[in-house]
């Protein structure tokens, strides 16, 4: 059959696979597929919920015009549907025809692969019953609530159903797709998604996704913040009084160190070293100073308790920008050592505070990263 939208008008035996979009999809997201798949020759058709909408991305990248729409669409014209991330999926949602077209692939045994929030539109078309299943952290419940079986893992398959759960998997999500469709691209070698050491990152870059540059740019900004991190909780142990509070700010620079090391050996596998970053020096001195004329544990707690916050929110903007798994996968063991940190130095505020209103955390440092 002729598709009614080739560019040329004519038939191709290649495969035919659908994007979804909407205003605020996660733009890696959409362009690592949407780039890898144009690669391996397929024929790649983007559809929306109407012709006259120019698409845009969370991230200002995508700018992209629809090849047609969920209405007029056939999931039987299609050999898999692409469910990409963001806060494109709320809006696809509540779109019945979306829906639909969506359930009508799954019912027709076609591949279906949902990344981050995607998953989103499964849940609405009650497409989640019994099946094993991935998607972004935030909509975990939902997706058990909605009958799926979760699994944190980069990349789950249940039959026709494939999930991912952020940006850092796309490289293993969209190979797994290739790989599927029996696809590949000329002078590219596609890992076995079960060889989590694999060069992930250089297929990410290649299609689109985080550069190498990104990559050791964000690593770099975590090593800063987490030096800084250790530098601030040394202090707070040297000058609090309280045994407890001391061993919980010593554990918590143990932890750093360890992240420090671990991101430190991240850099050196891409033969880069740790750039000097010296606007944190300028805040230790505010720190310092401030500790000098303020002593009492509340205080220090408050101030402990606005680094962590600041630490949890960097971690997890930086880890939602790279298409690297195993970056990712560091910034997301960080970014849970950081919150049950902050949890503990909360628990600790509120057993020392008095009778009374309740003064907000006081971060030392401004945050490092964009919060997307």
């Amino acid at each position: 059959m002729v598709s009614d939208y080739s560019k040329n008008g004519t038939s191709t035996s290649s495969r035919r696979v659908a994007i979804l979009i909407e205003n605020g999809v996660e733009d890696s997201e959409f362009q690592v597929p949407y780039n890898a798949l144009k690669k391996a020759g397929a024929e790649v058709v983007v559809l929306g919920s109407r012709m006259n909408e120019q698409y845009k991305g969370k991230q200002g990248k995508v700018s992209q015009d629809p090849d047609g729409t969920t209405t007029e669409a056939r999931a039987a014209d299609f050999d898999a549907v692409i469910i990409p991330g963001g806060m494109a999926p709320d809006k696809m949602r509540t779109n019945m025809k979306t829906v639909r077209f969506v359930q009508e692939a799954i019912a027709q045994n076609k591949l279906v692969a949902a990344v981050c929030h995607g998953p989103q539109l499964l849940i609405e078309g009650d497409l989640l019953q019994g099946r094993t299943a991935t998607g972004f952290r935030a909509i975990r419940k939902d997706m058990q609530n909605a009958g799926a079986n979760y699994i944190d893992e980069p990349l789950v398959v249940d039959g026709n159903l494939l999930t991912s759960r952020r940006p850092g998997d796309l490289p293993l999500f969209t190979t797994a797709i290739l790989t599927r469709l029996g696809l590949s691209i000329p002078d590219t070698t596609l890992p076995d998604v079960s060889d989590r050491d694999a060069g992930w990152w250089k297929l990410g870059e290649e299609w689109g996704g985080s550069s190498k540059q990104d990559i050791v740019g964000a690593i770099n900004t975590a090593i800063a913040g987490e030096r800084y991190g250790l530098e601030a909780f040394q202090q707070y142990a040297e000058k609090t009084n309280d045994g407890e509070l001391r061993s919980v700010f010593q554990n918590i620079c143990s932890a750093k160190q360890k992240h420090i090391k671990r991101l430190e050996e991240r850099l050196r596998l891409f033969g880069e070293q740790e750039s000097l970053q010296a606007v944190a020096s300028g805040t230790l001195a505010t720190l310092k100073g401030w500790l000098q004329t303020r002593s009492d544990d509340v205080s220090i707690l408050r101030r402990a308790l606005g680094d962590l916050q600041t630490g949890v929110v960097d971690t997890y903007a930086l880890r939602n920008k790279l298409t690297d798994p195993t970056t990712t996968a560091i910034f997301d063991d960080m970014e849970i050592d950081i919150a049950k940190h902050e949890q503990q130095v909360a628990d600790l505020y509120h057993a020392r505070i008095s009778v009374g209103p309740v003064s907000p955390a006081q971060p030392t440092s401004g945050a490092a990263a964009k919060s997307s």
